[in-house]
This record gives structure tokens, C-alpha cells and sequence, in this order.
């Protein structure tokens, strides 16, 4: 009975250990960063009292320790570095790679997966994830890598699609639909009387983009909201400063998917749930 209790304690700790790094998005390559973690995982099957110790002290690994192991090896100096880290750490990227890639280009899907995780942990009232549902678009299967948060920002009312009913989640975020998208979760922005000239005006004469002709009509209700309302956030300037060439058609880069996240409207920031957490 005594060896059953030891064995069961052994497999709860493994198990509690492993969500944890789950939740924080710690892959298997951040063990080589710490012998004790790895120790904590892969030796706790040795019964002997030595052992016992070395289960006692690894539960005494506090989440300040795990979120430490949550870094990149290609992201100093890189305009987005806090932001990317506080991500992170947040559990909000993927970190089975030491590499982060900042001025690769991000997909529309990993997109959404991040701005749904994103949002659910800064805000109270978090996206539901869905579970046993048909998918709402035909290029998102349910076998699809973020076929969950796709469909959970669609049952939300935050995605509608192209025309054509496809979502296309592999194909590179452009600059005009990553402010859609984000605009969409810090405000509700109503309909507008406007006409298409007329916003499109406001963006190019008003708010001086050179090349405010060449977004995209069914995008510039929220990119001049966002640009001309405190209620938006501010997106497009937090990422891209005070440049007055929109570029709507320029892929997104990850370093700036992530700096785009770092701070909702009604959420607040990254930086103040990581301090919630550590308390």
C-alpha cells in the first residue's frame, strides 16, 4: 500500500508538472535550460528517500521559475522583445523552438490563435472554446492546427471570412486585416453613415496616409476608427509609430502581431496580468 501512495504521488506530480509547462507553453527543448526541471520530469521514478527529497523540492518549483525558461535566442534588440517575452510567458506562444523568427511573417491563423489566448487572458469574460462543432468555414477543418481558435473567434461574431466562405488561415496576415481583427475585440464599432469616400478622405486627408487609396473598401470603417478614436486602442500607431504610409497590404510580422496584443482596450495590458499572476 505504501509503494502504491509513492507511485501515485510520483504520477500526480508529473501530470500537475506537465500542465503547468502546457499553460505556459514550455516545450521539451526548455528542459536542456534547467537540469532541475528536467529532473522533476523525467527522474521521479526512483522510490528510494533520496528520491522523496527530490519530489519535495520540485514542488517547490513556484511559476516565476518556469516562466524564466520561456526565452528566445533571436529576439534581443528586436523592436517587440518585451512584448514577445511577456507573450511568452503569458503561455500564449508556442515554444517548443529556442528561435521565435520576429520578422518572419505571420499566418492568419496563428493570428487568431494568439489573439484568442490573448484575449481570454486579460479579460473576465474570455471567448468560449468550442467543442463538437461543424466547422463554420470549408478551408478550417476540425484537424486544422487552429481550427479551435478560428472557430471560437467565429462563434463570437469576431470572423465572417472572404467571400468565397473560406477563411484561408495559411496565407499571411496583411497590415489592414490585422487591424480588423484587433479593432474588432477593443471596441464595438457601429455602422456608419459614411460613405467609402468619405472614410477613405478622413484616413488619407484628415489623418495624412499617403497611400490610403490602396485599402481595401470593406476594411476602412475600422482602420479610421482605429486611427481617429481613443476608444480603439490606437493599434495601427502602437505598432507602427507615426509613419504616414499605412502599407495595408504588407504582411504582418510576427514581432508585431505581438506588439499589437500587448494591450486590449477594456483588458489592459500583458505586462499587468503577468503581475497579477505573480502575486
Amino acid at each position: 500500500m505504501m509503494m502504491y501512495l509513492k507511485i501515485q504521488s510520483v504520477a500526480n506530480l508529473v501530470s500537475a508538472t506537465i500542465v503547468t509547462l502546457g499553460l505556459l507553453g514550455i516545450g521539451h527543448s526548455a528542459f536542456a535550460q534547467s537540469p532541475k526541471l528536467a529532473s522533476c520530469i523525467y527522474n521521479p521514478t526512483d522510490l528510494q528517500s533520496s528520491s522523496v527529497k527530490t519530489l519535495a523540492s520540485c514542488k517547490q518549483l513556484k511559476i516565476s521559475q518556469l516562466k524564466s525558461l520561456t526565452t528566445f535566442t533571436d529576439i534581443s534588440g528586436v523592436h517587440g522583445e518585451k512584448e514577445i517575452q511577456q507573450l511568452a510567458e503569458l503561455g500564449v506562444l508556442e515554444t517548443t523552438s529556442s528561435e521565435f523568427q520576429p520578422l518572419a511573417p505571420i499566418t492568419r491563423g496563428e493570428f487568431i490563435a494568439w489573439l484568442v489566448k490573448t484575449y481570454n487572458e486579460l479579460h473576465r469574460d474570455p471567448i468560449r472554446l468550442p467543442q463538437g462543432v461543424t466547422s463554420a468555414f470549408p478551408d478550417v477543418p476540425d484537424s486544422h492546427r487552429y481550427f479551435t481558435f478560428i472557430q471560437a473567434a467565429h462563434n463570437a461574431g469576431y470572423l465572417a471570412g472572404f467571400e468565397d466562405g473560406n477563411f484561408r488561415p495559411d496565407e499571411i496576415l496583411t497590415r489592414e486585416q490585422m487591424i480588423v481583427l484587433k479593432t474588432s475585440l477593443d471596441a464595438n464599432v457601429a455602422p456608419s453613415v459614411r460613405s467609402p469616400d468619405s472614410l477613405r478622405t478622413f484616413i488619407g486627408r484628415t489623418k495624412g496616409f499617403s497611400d490610403a487609396d490602396q485599402i481595401s473598401e470593406k476594411y476602412l470603417l475600422h482602420i479610421a476608427f482605429d486611427l481617429g478614436n481613443g476608444a480603439s486602442n490606437f493599434n495601427f500607431a502602437r505598432v507602427y509609430g507615426k509613419t504616414r504610409i499605412f502599407a495595408p497590404k504588407e504582411p504582418v510580422t510576427r514581432s508585431e502581431a505581438a506588439i499589437v496584443l500587448s494591450r486590449f482596450r477594456r483588458g489592459g495590458t500583458v505586462e499587468r496580468a503577468l503581475q497579477r499572476r505573480s502575486r
